[in-house]
C-alpha cells in the first residue's frame, strides 16, 4: 500500500506489495474513463474540443452512441488528435443538442475539481501518484469525501466524484451549490474557482498536455471492498459536502408571506426558483415553436436574467449563451449583442454586489418580475400555464395548491373536509337516536352522557329535539 506522511508541506510516498503495480493497474483508456460519466446507450450529445500549438481551438459534438468509436484507441480521435499536435478535451456533461451551452444541458453524472497543484510546493517534485495521495490526505483533512477518480492532467489534477445515476438539468442549482462548496473547501490547495460550470470540458486521458509534454492519465481510483469504483448518490454527496449551519442555496429563500405576496411558490431557494422560471420559459418556447418578433427581445432578456440569477453563467459566457438562446427563440432572428448591453451591465452590477432600491426594498439590478407580469408580457394562456411549473396566475396557483393538498391528504389516509363532516353528522344522528332509546329505558341524562361519551349538555339537546 501507499503510505504518506506530511512534513513541511512535502509528501513522501513509499510503495510496497500489490500497490507496486499501481501505475500499470491504472492504465485506463480514454473510452473507459469517459464511460464513467457518459452512457453510450442514452440519448444526448457530448463535445470534443481540440486546441493546436498556436492556440487555435476547434469543437465538435457527437451523439453519445458514437462514444465508443470517437474515443477508441484505434478510432477517429486516435488517428487525428492523439500525439503532440493537439490538446484534447471532452465535455463532462451531455447536452440535448450539439451545442455545449449550460442552458442546453441534458444531464451530468459527476462533480469535479480542476486543481492547479503545480503552483504549490506539495504539487511539485513528486510523482503524479504521490501528489494524488497527498490530495486524498487534504480531502480527509477538510472532511471532503475522497474522489472516485483522480486524473493527472500533465500539470495539475482533475478530481472527479462519480454519481450512481445521472442528474437532470432541473437539479443544476443544487449541483452548482455542491461545486461551489467543493471549490471553497479546496481552493487553498489549488482548486480553480473558474472551473466549476456544468458545461466545462476537461483534458482527455491518454492525450498529451502540450505545455508540459506529459501524458494525461488516471493516477488514483477509489475502489470499494468489491473492487468497484466508489460512486455516490447525488443527494448523499451533497449532504456530506454542503454546510449544515446555513441554507444550501446561495441566498436565503424569502419568507413565505413575501413569497405569497410576490406570487412565488413555497419551499424554493432563490437560485432554484430562478432556474425554474428559466425552465418554464424554455417549456413555453417548446410549446409555441418560436417567439413572435414583438416579444423576442424581452423574452431573451428575461431568460438571460434568470440564467444569471440562478448563478449558472459567467460574464465571459454571457453573449455566447445569449446567442444560443436567440437561435432557439427564432432561427430567423439576427442577434446583435449590442442590443443586450443593458442586461450585461445589470449582470455585472449583480455580480459586483450592487443593489437598487425598488419600492423601499433593496433588490438585485436584474429583472425579477412577478409571474402575473410574465403572463401579461408573453400572453401565456391558462392551457400553457398548466404545462409550466411556477408561472401561474393567482387563480390557477390556488387551484393547483388545493389539488396538491388533497392528493397529499389522500396519500396519508386523511379524510377530506366533506368526509369529516359526513362522518360527524352520522355520529350525531346515531347519538341522538341512542339517547332517546336510553331515556325511554329510564336512564338519567347523566347516565346517558357517560354511556355515550358525550357532554350532559348534548344529551339535554338530543332529548329536547325528540
Amino acid at each position: 500500500m501507499c503510505n504518506y506522511t506530511l512534513k513541511r508541506n512535502s509528501l513522501k510516498c513509499k510503495t510496497s506489495g500489490p500497490s507496486a503495480q499501481l501505475e500499470l493497474d491504472l492504465n485506463v483508456s480514454a473510452l473507459s474513463e469517459a464511460a464513467n460519466y457518459h452512457d453510450s446507450e442514452r440519448f444526448g450529445f457530448f463535445a470534443i474540443l481540440t486546441r493546436d500549438a498556436s492556440g487555435k481551438a476547434s469543437q465538435r459534438s457527437y451523439t453519445l452512441d458514437k462514444l465508443p468509436y470517437i474515443l477508441d484507441q484505434n478510432g477517429q480521435l486516435s488517428r487525428l488528435f492523439v500525439g503532440c499536435k493537439h490538446d484534447v478535451y471532452v465535455s463532462q456533461a451531455s447536452f440535448e443538442t450539439p451545442s455545449r451551452r449550460v442552458v442546453n444541458l441534458k444531464e451530468i453524472k459527476l462533480a469535479y475539481l480542476d486543481v492547479d497543484c503545480y503552483k504549490f510546493a506539495w504539487g511539485q517534485h513528486q510523482s503524479p501518484e504521490a501528489i494524488a495521495a497527498y490530495f486524498n490526505f487534504l480531502c480527509d483533512f477538510e472532511n471532503v469525501p475522497r474522489a472516485s477518480e483522480i486524473v493527472f492532467s500533465g500539470r495539475g489534477l482533475q478530481a472527479k466524484w462519480f454519481f450512481e445515476k445521472p442528474i437532470p438539468r432541473e437539479a443544476l442549482p443544487r449541483w452548482n451549490a455542491l461545486e461551489r462548496t467543493l471549490v471553497e473547501k479546496m481552493e487553498p490547495y489549488g482548486a480553480d474557482p473558474q472551473a466549476r460550470d456544468a458545461s466545462r470540458v476537461l483534458r482527455l486521458v491518454n492525450t498529451v498536455n502540450l505545455k508540459s509534454g506529459q501524458m494525461c492519465r488516471v493516477v488514483f481510483l477509489n475502489r470499494n471492498e468489491s473492487g468497484q469504483i466508489v460512486r455516490y448518490g447525488f443527494d448523499e454527496l451533497a449532504d456530506l459536502v454542503l454546510p449544515k449551519e446555513r441554507p444550501l442555496r446561495h441566498q436565503k429563500a424569502p419568507a413565505s408571506a413575501k413569497q405569497q405576496k410576490n406570487g412565488l411558490p413555497y419551499n424554493y431557494g432563490l437560485e432554484t426558483l430562478h432556474w425554474a422560471f428559466l425552465e418554464d420559459l424554455r417549456t413555453l418556447l417548446q410549446i409555441r415553436g418560436r417567439i413572435e418578433e414583438g416579444m423576442r427581445n424581452r423574452f431573451l432578456m428575461q431568460m438571460m436574467s434568470y440564467l444569471a440569477l440562478s448563478n449558472q453563467i459567467t460574464l465571459k459566457d454571457f453573449y455566447r449563451e445569449a446567442q444560443f438562446l436567440a437561435e432557439q427563440i427564432d432561427p430567423r432572428w439576427t442577434f446583435h449583442s449590442k442590443d443586450f448591453g443593458t442586461v450585461y451591465a445589470k449582470f455585472k452590477a449583480h455580480i459586483d454586489g450592487e443593489r437598487v432600491n425598488w419600492n423601499g426594498q433593496e433588490k438585485t439590478p436584474l429583472y425579477t418580475p412577478k409571474a402575473e407580469t410574465l403572463i401579461a408580457w408573453f400572453q401565456i394562456t391558462e392551457e400553457e400555464q398548466r404545462q409550466l411549473k411556477v408561472i401561474h396566475s393567482k387563480e390557477l396557483r390556488r387551484e393547483l395548491n388545493t389539488e396538491k393538498k388533497r392528493l397529499w391528504r389522500a396519500s396519508k389516509g386523511m379524510r377530506t373536509a366533506q368526509e369529516y363532516n359526513e362522518d360527524r353528522a352520522r355520529s350525531r344522528d346515531f347519538n341522538a337516536e341512542s339517547a332517546k332509546k336510553l331515556s325511554e329505558q329510564g336512564l338519567s341524562q347523566r347516565a346517558i352522557a357517560e354511556k355515550l361519551g358525550v357532554s350532559l349538555g348534548l344529551v339535554n339537546k338530543y332529548l329536547r329535539n325528540k
